[in-house]
């Protein structure tokens, strides 16, 4: 359990600082879009950026799926198959002609609703944590009314849509980073008794 405990824990960590890498990039690439030149070069690099940290997503899961031992097939299952999905995505921005800032401002959104969907849902499961209760709860809110705005990012201006995305990555990175983090200090001491046992809780969600 310990060692299953320790790669989701890594993953967490290494998807949130990804994500937050991603976010404070594409709001750079926003602040060279000053004419339509480089408005039009800025959506190329977005989309580029995007489709390689979504690669470097899928890889991750994947090997973070392969390291799992055998019996937990639930997490191998998990981890291979948004490994998948997070590759396949990149390698269709990263080749295909339709690819657009609008397109993944929209599908960002999606996963935003789902994100604060599964927070909300999560949070009903903390009856004797109210603490961290409140903070999904304030956390879900967040994320669902950025994924809303996201979704009508087909309205926005490439401009607008690429800061969106740039704001909806890093406040996401941060979510993923806060839970790693959160959980890997009483995994860490895991041999001393009276530990939180919201770890174990956040796996089986997770999965």
């Amino acid at each position: 359990m310990v060692r299953e405990a320790k790669v989701h824990t890594t993953v967490l960590i290494v998807q949130g600082v990804l994500m937050i890498g991603l976010g404070l990039a594409l709001f750079w690439v926003s602040s060279t879009m000053t004419n339509i030149l480089f408005e039009a070069a800025g959506c190329i690099v977005a989309v580029l950026l995007t489709a390689a940290c979504l690669l470097l997503v899928g890889v991750v899961d994947c090997i973070a799926g392969l390291t799992i031992r055998k019996g937990h097939r639930r997490e191998l299952h998990f981890y291979l198959f948004f490994g998948a999905t997070s590759m396949i995505a990149g390698l269709f921005f990263w080749f295909s002609p339709w690819g657009s800032v609008q397109i993944l401002a929209v599908l960002a959104g999606l996963q935003g609703l789902f994100w604060g969907v599964w927070d909300l849902r999560f949070a009903s499961h903390l009856k004797d944590h109210p603490r961290e209760r409140r903070a999904l709860r304030i956390m879900g809110g967040i994320t669902l009314a950025l994924g809303l705005l996201l979704v009508a990012a087909m309205e926005l201006s490439s401009r607008g849509a690429l800061l969106l995305l740039a704001t909806y990555f890093t406040y996401i990175g941060i979510h993923i980073l806060m839970i790693g983090l959160y959980i890997y200090h009483p995994w860490k001491n895991i041999s001393h008794p009276g530990k939180s046992v919201i770890p174990k809780t956040v796996f089986n969600h997770l999965s």
